[in-house]
């Protein structure tokens, strides 16, 4: 009796075993495929808005292309009437560029779209600035079709890595110049700064 019931024993543990086993790789399977369709619906989603985004930044290089005649010969402190359409074209893009699930690709996007928004770093006036502002349309447009194409993201070029430096440094004059005008904010105060101007100046 005894061996019976240790048998019937050891034959309920295998087909417990065996029914936790089946049910782990059951639960295995069923998450794998939840994570690949989830992972597959990103990616989709990820494309649609990345041919949306391409599609608007075509198209705000061919606007851009077509800006002219007194429209470019305008001071950039001036407001220029194209400008309108282009920033309409920048936020459609941003909206689209924020469902893609690539960080990479939406930084990238977003630190090329401060740099088009200093386009009074390029010159004095519209006509340098729509030249600055078409390249870097044309730089969006290389790194949206890499990631179409599931190429590598491309490196910044060498003239966008220029436009960079010079947009910081525009930056940079354009709050000294303001601050010249305004109280200054202790926050904002380089310790140097204080330091050489509480110092005396050298006898003459």
């Amino acid at each position: 009796m005894q061996a019976e019931v240790l048998s019937g024993l050891i034959g309920f543990g295998g087909a417990l075993v065996g029914g936790v086993a089946s049910f782990g790789g059951v639960w295995f399977t069923l998450t794998h495929q939840r994570k690949l369709t989830q992972e597959a619906r990103l990616l989709e989603i990820g494309l649609v808005a990345a041919d949306k985004a391409l599609n608007e930044l075509i198209a705000l290089g061919d606007f851009l292309g077509s800006v002219r005649g007194d429209v470019a010969t305008l001071h950039t402190d001036e407001r220029a009437p194209y400008l309108d359409t282009m920033f309409d074209h920048m936020r459609n893009v941003e909206r689209a560029v924020a469902r893609i699930p690539s960080r990479e690709l939406r930084d990238r996007v977003k630190s090329l779209f401060v740099v088009m928004r200093q386009f009074r770093a390029a010159g004095v006036r519209h006509f340098f600035a729509v030249g600055w502002l078409t390249e870097l349309t044309d730089e969006l447009t290389e790194l949206l079709a890499a990631y179409i194409r599931s190429d590598p993201l491309p490196p910044f070029s060498e003239r966008t890595k220029e436009k960079r430096r010079r947009a910081a440094e525009y930056e940079q004059n354009q709050r000294r110049r303001y601050e010249l005008f305004q109280d200054r904010d202790p926050a904002n105060v380089d310790p140097r700064e204080e330091n050489a101007m509480d110092e005396e100046p050298p006898a003459s």
